[in-house]
């Protein structure tokens, strides 16, 4: 019954990464791009059908868990109104075929002693456990990434809105413009612009950016939006508060890699105590062991210095009267 068996468990391999590729697919599918922002949320679901949101539901989740979930999507690029819920539905439809598939094969394969019940139970168990928790790791990892990169281009883009700004352009305008020219260069920013551009023809610019911020929830980009509202509510130059923000974010990220710097020649401490120390001593020591070593072997053999049977046999020192 062995063949059976493992034929089962390799189907059952198969069929799980086949649904997990399909629905890193489909997600992968469904996050924005540049040429997609001139509606953005507007695209149809794509997920499981009319599924998607009872297969979300198979799983409770708290709202707290809901709502971070949702930041995370919007944070890796994906801006559709049901894409949180089509991730649950993805991988609760994964947990679901695991599962069934496990109950099928105890109940299809004869003659499996406890022991091998047992087994497979927590293999399943252990499997299971990765197929819940591995898909939000790539969600957060994609979100971390993606938050990276933006405030990585951010600099950059302030700069060419201040060139566009002072050279007579709104700033609105200017950002439009920017977010067209950083489209191959710098696509997760030009998405963000984009979007800020939309937003700010139906209310206002400030809002949009303060939508930004909430975003991408990230300390310079909420006090950007802070910078560009107080320019506009008290008419300052936004364009000459663009470049003291890019110069002062460019400050704060040299400060930060000097910092890391620093605590990185701290932490070899460790490798070097640990890697270096031991050669050294044997380098500086092992030549005097070596030594002790052979005089301790010599001297032990017969006639040699540390000889028990010559040290006895030898005369007594002769006494003076």
């Amino acid at each position: 019954m062995d063949n059976p068996a493992i034929l089962i468990v390799g189907a059952f391999f198969g069929v799980t990464m086949l649904i997990y590729l399909v629905g890193r697919l489909l997600l992968s599918s469904n996050r924005n791009k540049p040429d997609d922002m001139l509606h953005p949320g507007a695209k149809a679901s794509i997920g499981l059908g009319g599924l998607t949101r009872a297969f979300a539901g198979i799983l409770p989740t708290s709202k707290q868990s809901y709502e971070a979930l949702q930041k995370d999507m919007v944070k890796a690029g994906y801006y559709h109104r049901d894409a949180a819920d089509e991730f649950l539905a993805v991988r609760n439809a994964a947990i679901l075929a695991w599962v069934l598939f496990v109950a099928v094969a105890l109940v299809a394969v004869p003659e499996l002693n406890e022991a091998t019940t047992q087994l497979i139970l927590v293999v399943s168990l252990a499997i299971l456990i990765l197929i819940y928790a591995i898909p939000r790791v790539i969600i957060s990892s994609q979100a971390s990434a993606r938050v990276n990169r933006i405030q990585h281009s951010l600099p950059d883009a302030l700069d060419m809105i201040t060139m566009t700004t002072t050279a007579g352009l709104p700033l609105q305008k200017s950002i439009k413009r920017v977010s067209d020219e950083m489209i191959r260069s710098h696509e997760d920013l030009a998405c963000e612009l984009m979007i800020i551009d939309r937003q700010a023809d139906t209310g206002s610019l400030g809002q949009a950016i303060q939508n930004f911020a909430k975003r991408l929830e990230v300390p310079e980009v909420n006090a950007l939006a802070t910078l560009v509202t107080q320019a506009q509510r008290i008419g300052g130059s936004v364009a000459g508060a663009f470049r003291e923000f890019a110069d002062s974010i460019r400050r704060t990220r040299r400060q930060l890699a000097e910092e890391r710097g620093n605590q990185n020649s701290v932490k070899l401490l460790i490798p070097v105590i640990f890697l270096l120390a031991p050669p050294i001593y044997i380098l500086l020591l092992g030549p005097s062991a070596l030594r002790l070593h052979d005089f301790m072997t010599n001297g032990s053999e017969q006639g040699g210095v540390l000889d028990q049977d010559t040290t006895s046999a030898s005369p007594p020192p002769p006494r003076y009267r």
